[in-house]
């Protein structure tokens, strides 16, 4: 062992570099998300900056960047929930498909989206705010790894700690409310990891044979694998919510280039949630379409939408909503 490290660290022109390789953990405890005891972690009140700039209102609303006159603001507003797409991550504030969907209609859109949310946390933000705002419709976006996420307890890309829903007896139960506010879950293993980390040769191996463990990716906690049919039933049930009260509700599927999971559920999610009713603008199929160039040209460089998609995703939403007769 010791002559296959001094072998390496020749080879890698390391021979005398005596420091440790260990990664450092990416989990997002701050920042632009605030702790929320039902949803996990909501978009932080304030402006914040970095490649981009969000504006964020006190009750965790992002700014559209235009003001609307006022008939218009008193007028039920369209509410848009979901996660980093609808959002806007990577984007400014008027460049986000909400925004721009709100500029086209000249009508209000409430932008409800936030990061790494699951289609369960999506539900539960829209439950919240349907008494609160009264909209005439709500937009649920999701990708296909919005499904996945309602399979954790715990997903390091958000704030941590989430809610999620699993079945008992046959009936959909949430479950992890109020939401931990504690550490996540104790990686395994890491005094050796961090002993490791100092040698050469463990790294040239360690980071092909157990590349997660080793690179200190970011612990999922995963507490079943129902993910596709809690999302059919919350979208059925969140559609049920919307009526009830004289709204319409409209589910649209988007697509990723792959950098932020992949695109494998949505075609069986899609199938099964119009098959119970429910409005479905399936927008994937039609963005997978492009070609790779043009494909890669729509999004930015952390795999969110460029303005141009954002722009083309808020005709298509308001073209499928006209077609509808939905004023």
């Amino acid at each position: 062992m010791f002559v296959l490290e001094l072998a390496v660290r020749i080879h890698r022109g390391k021979l005398l570099q005596i420091h440790s390789s260990e990664s450092t953990n990416t989990e997002n405890t701050g920042g632009r998300m605030a702790y929320d005891p039902r949803l996990g972690w909501l978009p932080r009140p304030g402006r914040f900056s970095s490649d981009w700039t969000s504006n964020v209102d006190a009750s965790s609303l992002r700014s559209n960047g235009r003001s609307l006159d006022e008939t218009i603001s008193r007028r039920q507003p369209i509410l848009a929930v979901g996660d980093s797409f609808t959002f806007g991550d990577e984007v400014e504030d008027s460049e986000t498909w909400p925004a721009y969907l709100e500029e086209i209609l000249n009508t209000r859109v409430l932008n409800a989206g936030v990061g790494a949310y699951g289609i369960d946390q999506a539900f539960l933000r829209a439950e919240l705010l349907l008494d609160k705002y009264d909209p005439a419709v709500v937009i649920l976006s999701f990708i296909s790894d919005d499904s996945n996420r309602t399979e954790y307890s715990y997903y390091p890309w958000g704030r941590g700690w989430k809610p999620y829903f699993e079945y008992q007896g046959g009936s959909l139960i949430l479950r992890n409310v109020p939401v931990p506010k504690e550490l996540g879950p104790p990686r395994h293993f890491q005094n050796m990891r961090l002993v490791l980390s100092y040698s050469v040769l463990a790294d040239a191996v360690l980071v092909r044979i157990a590349p997660r463990w080793w690179s200190g990716f970011p612990i999922i906690q995963r507490v079943h694998h129902d993910g596709e049919n809690v999302s059919v039933e919350l979208l059925v049930r969140l559609n049920g919510l919307v009526k009830d009260r004289g709204g319409q509700f409209i589910a649209i599927a988007l697509a990723t280039n792959g950098r932020i999971g992949g695109n494998d559920r949505l075609p069986n999610l899609v199938k099964r949630v119009r098959e119970n009713g429910v409005e479905v603008l399936d927008l994937s199929m039609e963005i997978l379409k492009l070609e790779p160039t043009q494909l890669e040209n729509q999004f930015q460089p952390g795999g969110h939408y460029s303005p141009a998609m954002n722009r083309s995703i808020a005709g298509q939403i308001a073209a499928f909503l006209h077609d509808r007769g939905i004023h």
